[in-house]
């Protein structure tokens, strides 16, 4: 489970810092750099809740293996392509891989471990596993890049996935299929939704803010989103099963959660593409060095997420900690986005230290915020909805910020460090409100 999860997290960054030298060998243009690296995650965020609804209905381990066959097959086409067309189509064939593979460990872990305080520390385990396989997946590309070639950073996951797959079938056991729908109007309604803001923010690159295409394409987004939100609600009205049930999102706990969550992953995945632009482009770091660059975010995080997040949720509360922990990323943001292009790496490192310990309070406060407050039979929901608020705030990071930095690596750098910076602030203000009288959850 642990292999898996660290896999597929770790592939939402480990093409960050590649992406330069790609684009290089490749001859792709800023806008298809920025594919190249949203295309997995656009479809890993839109496919996850139905993804969920297949696994319940053919076995989790059998939704795991499917996803861990489709993740290593594309994998072994990105390692091998000479198209950068192809590198961002079989980059999307990964997210439906990962889309089938994530919601199946916990269901397969809480199946294995059936005492309370055994199933526990498997959870926590599994969790920080993801989180070690996300932070360190800049260095690790950077190490492969650096002595590989970019290729060797998909090559990597073919012998992961298959030596996966073998503990899978020698260790876990599959678990009782369940009937349920799936709601294909609002999958459909979800997919052009996103995949239309998507294009219109990383058109803006090509296009320009002002371009008709590009309004056109973000105002239909938006739309579609309002036509998905209608179809959600009479849908449960009605009694057919449906993506996201609005009474999941009427609870305001719940919506503080789901911010939080979507935040987290916009300011970090769209720093993390933003600051390798930064390295690379302009401070001329090799990939490894820029790897090497990011480790007080690693090294923070890490131990931050181990003694300090857990604890302040538990004395405090997932008001206190999303609001300290967003403000806290704030800082570290506008930190770098200061010492964006010319000041010297110490001032850098700084602002990554700094947002990488507010994010380690804001992680387990959104999951509490989110489960919390939902009763048994909404819980997977929940979960599933907040893993998808995550990966959407993740891949509109990447297309928003990194289409700031495309369209002028000079000026876009430190404005969409500071527009982070406003999102977590944002968030800051959203759970006051959403969470205000339950301080201690």
């Amino acid at each position: 489970m642990c292999l898996g999860t660290a896999l597929i997290v770790m592939e939402a960054n480990v093409v960050n810092v590649a992406v330069p030298t790609i684009r290089a060998d490749l001859h792709a243009g800023p806008a298809t750099g920025l594919w190249i690296v949203d295309a997995y995650t656009l479809v890993f965020a839109v496919l996850l809740l139905s993804a969920g609804r297949l696994g319940d209905r053919i076995g989790a381990r059998r939704a795991y293996l499917i996803g861990l066959g489709v993740f290593a097959v594309a994998s072994l086409v990105c390692a091998v392509t000479a198209s950068a067309a192809l590198l961002v189509a079989a980059r999307a064939a990964q997210g439906v891989g990962a889309a089938l593979l994530a919601p199946a460990p916990l269901t397969l872990i809480t199946r294995a471990y059936t005492d309370a305080a055994a199933r526990a520390r498997a959870v926590a385990v599994w969790v920080s596993a993801g989180g070690i396989g996300f932070m360190v997946g800049p260095l690790l590309s950077g190490v492969l890049v650096d002595t590989l070639g970019w290729r060797s950073v998909f090559l990597l996951n073919v012998p992961v996935t298959l030596l996966t797959a073998r503990l899978l079938l020698g260790h876990v056991e599959e678990t009782t299929r369940h009937r349920v729908g799936f709601d294909p109007a609002g999958q459909a309604l979800a997919v052009v939704s996103l995949g239309a803001v998507v294009w219109g923010l990383v058109g803006s690159a090509l296009y320009g803010w002002a371009s008709p295409l590009v309004i056109v394409a973000l105002t239909g987004g938006a739309v579609v989103f309002g036509a998905f939100l209608a179809v959600q609600s009479h849908g449960a009205h009605t009694g057919r099963q449906v993506l996201v049930p609005p009474s999941v999102l009427r609870a305001r706990p719940v919506l503080a959660g789901l911010l939080g969550g979507a935040v987290y992953n916009f300011t970090l995945y769209g720093m993390l593409i933003v600051c390798t632009f930064d390295f690379q482009r302009l401070r001329h770091y090799t990939p490894l060095t820029t790897g090497l660059a990011f480790l007080p975010l690693t090294v923070v995080a890490t131990v931050t997420s181990a003694f300090v997040g857990g604890r302040f949720v538990h004395r405090y509360g997932p008001r206190a900690a999303i609001g300290v922990g967003m403000v806290v990323c704030a800082l570290g943001l506008a930190v770098l986005g200061a010492g964006a292009v010319a000041s010297p790496y110490p001032v850098v490192a700084g602002g990554l230290a700094v947002f990488a310990f507010g994010q380690s309070l804001v992680a387990p406060a959104q999951t509490l915020a989110v489960m919390s407050y939902l009763p048994d039979e909404h819980r997977n929901m929940g979960s599933s909805a907040l893993n998808t608020a995550r990966q959407t705030g993740g891949v509109i990071g990447v297309a928003l910020l990194g289409a700031l930095v495309a369209g002028g690596l000079r000026t876009g750098t430190p404005v969409a460090l500071w527009v982070a910076a406003a999102a977590c602030l944002t968030a800051a203000a959203g759970a006051g409100r959403l969470l205000a009288g339950r301080g201690h959850g």
